[in-house]
This record gives structure tokens, C-alpha cells and sequence, in this order.
């Protein structure tokens, strides 16, 4: 499942950092999704700064600097991926119908068919 926590509001592409401009709280270790009219991936929260300074979480209304693994542009959306996303999914039993095997032909009298 995926919400939307904030707004891509500027790029450095020098050191691939990306301004998010947060509607909701994002700590370092969650899974972002990252989409815009040319941007699309996902990846984990493993550095964000206010001024300069290292964060561990940051509040709705902040805006923040976060290493990204792409190129963003502004105007995307981040949205915060939760683990509903990918239910675990149990291998399904498939039940299949045994085929008769078929009796080997007589041998002796062979019959025309009319």
C-alpha cells in the first residue's frame, strides 16, 4: 500500500539529492515510491538532512533533503510504501485429474470399421 507523504520541490543533480516538501512524517529506513511524469522507482530512506544537519525522522510540514538513487524532478510525489503492498502470497496446491492410462490393444482378430 502506498500514501502519499509529500512533493518533490527541487533537485541538485551534483550530489543527487532531492527537496521533499513532507505532508506526513518519513523516518530514515522507510520504503519510498518516487513517481512523476518521467520518474518511477523505489527505494529505502538512508539519508536525509535539514540544513545540513543528520536526521533520523522528520515531521509534516518540513522540508528535507534526501539522497536519491535517480534523478527527481520537481512536482513528483513521494509516497511511503508500506508492507500491505506485497501480501505474502501462499503457494497455491493444484489439483489435477490423473489421466487413464489407456489399455494396451488386444492382440489376435482385427476388425474392419464400416
Amino acid at each position: 500500500m502506498e500514501k502519499e507523504i509529500g512533493k518533490i520541490t527541487h533537485f541538485f543533480n551534483k550530489i543527487n539529492v532531492g527537496v521533499i516538501e513532507l505532508s506526513d512524517t518519513l523516518k530514515e529506513g522507510d520504503n519510498i515510491h518516487i513517481k512523476g511524469a518521467t520518474s518511477d522507482f523505489k527505494q529505502k530512506v538512508k539519508s536525509m538532512q535539514i540544513e545540513h544537519e543528520k536526521l533520523d525522522k522528520a515531521e509534516k510540514g518540513q522540508s528535507i533533503g534526501l539522497k536519491v538513487n535517480d534523478q527527481v524532478r520537481a512536482g513528483d510525489i513521494v509516497y511511503k510504501v508500506t508492507e500491505d503492498e506485497t501480501p505474502k502470497v501462499k503457494a497455491a496446491k493444484v489439483k489435477t485429474k490423473a489421466k487413464k492410462a489407456k489399455a494396451p490393444a488386444k492382440k489376435g482378430k482385427k476388425t474392419k470399421k464400416k
